[in-house]
């Protein structure tokens, strides 16, 4: 083995959730949600290009609810809003990125209002538009959902933050944030609209042990299929492979291995605080049953995307999930999708 290359664990080993895709995903589809982010000229051509290829609605198609067209629309619209808010904050300041957050919460929480004063505020207010007029007006969910963006948002800065002091946080406190800049818990909760579960569900202690665990699985499995890309960009100090290595004094290898440990545990973690779950009735009882589905094919979805995206590993991502075998490149190699003299806040 070169010293460039290493074996990457299968994190999801004894993750009972299969692989699934809403079979809605079709070409017509992805030129439609294709289409809508080219309309709002977030990118140049070329970099619109390389965005289209990483396959976001496919992302959308392996980790939002599995049923329909109209449902699998609005995670594409989800998914291509993550990557392009979190392809903008990565070239901003602190101040500039709450700028940003201001604007996105209020086109979620003011949709009737008239065109959005940027680009990615535009862009929330018509895929939250598309979404209310599907799912309805879940109060409940809605307010879910907004509060969970926001913590996600805000987290952002604090990376930003962290990024720039080259703070390299231990794996404990690296959780604590990471928890919210992988963007797990707001993606449970748009796709738990319209389920119309009650606020003491969530705010219930194991209800929010399993959403834990869940969003660090997704963590972890980001975080380890993205770190060459992020080593590529010089992004790396904000993964948790770099904290463990930091941590723990052990090279890349040793990193993911430890990595694999733990997301043993947090798997039994989360198939136990399934099983202990209370009743709220059988109404409730349903709704919540199907909230945890959705929320563990989430966690799948995102792993199985990651070998299938060209986003990671190019056209290899199929014989690396066979192998788990990956490379890492120069630094040099691999560049963001924007730049900051591209950005241009304030465009409509």
């Amino acid at each position: 083995m070169s010293q460039s290359q290493f074996t990457i664990p299968d994190l999801l080993a004894s993750w009972p959730w299969p692989r699934a895709k809403n079979p809605a995903l079709d070409q017509n589809l992805e030129d439609e949600a294709n289409a809508w982010v080219a309309s709002l000229e977030l990118f140049e051509p070329r970099q619109l290009d390389k965005f289209k290829a990483c396959q976001f609605n496919l992302l959308a198609s392996l980790v939002g609810p599995i049923e329909g067209r109209d449902s699998l629309r609005i995670s594409c619209d989800l998914m291509n809003f993550y990557f392009a808010f979190d392809e903008y904050t990565d070239v901003v300041s602190g101040d500039e990125v709450m700028m940003i957050v201001a604007d996105v919460i209020q086109a979620f929480r003011d949709r009737e209002s008239p065109e959005g004063s940027s680009k990615i505020k535009e862009m929330a207010r018509q895929f939250f538009q598309r979404t209310i007029a599907l799912v309805g007006e879940d109060t409940q969910g809605i307010d879910h959902f907004i509060a969970d963006f926001e913590a996600y948002a805000k987290s952002v800065v604090q990376e930003a933050d962290d990024r720039v002091q080259g703070i390299v946080r231990n794996v404990e406190e690296y959780f604590i944030l990471r928890r919210d800049t992988c963007g797990g818990k707001p993606s449970f909760s748009f796709f738990g609209l319209g389920l119309c579960i009650p606020k003491e569900v969530f705010d219930h202690p194991v209800m929010q042990s399993l959403t834990e665990s869940a969003t660090d699985l997704i963590a972890m499995i980001n975080d380890m299929h993205s770190y060459a890309l992020e080593h590529a960009r010089g992004l790396d100090g904000h993964n948790v492979i770099t904290a463990i290595m930091h941590e723990h004094s052990v090279d890349l290898q040793g990193a993911f291995y430890w990595l694999s440990g733990h997301a043993s545990k947090t798997v039994s973690k989360f198939l136990n605080d399934r099983k202990n779950l209370p009743s709220w009735g059988s109404d409730i009882d349903k709704a919540v049953n199907e909230y945890i589905d959705r929320m563990a094919r989430c966690v799948r979805g995102y792993d199985a995307w990651s070998y299938e995206t060209n986003r990671y590993y190019g056209k290899n991502g199929l014989e690396v999930q066979k192998s788990r075998k990956i490379m890492l490149q120069h630094r040099e190699l691999e560049m963001g999708y924007i730049t900051r003299d591209q950005l241009l806040i304030g465009a409509a």
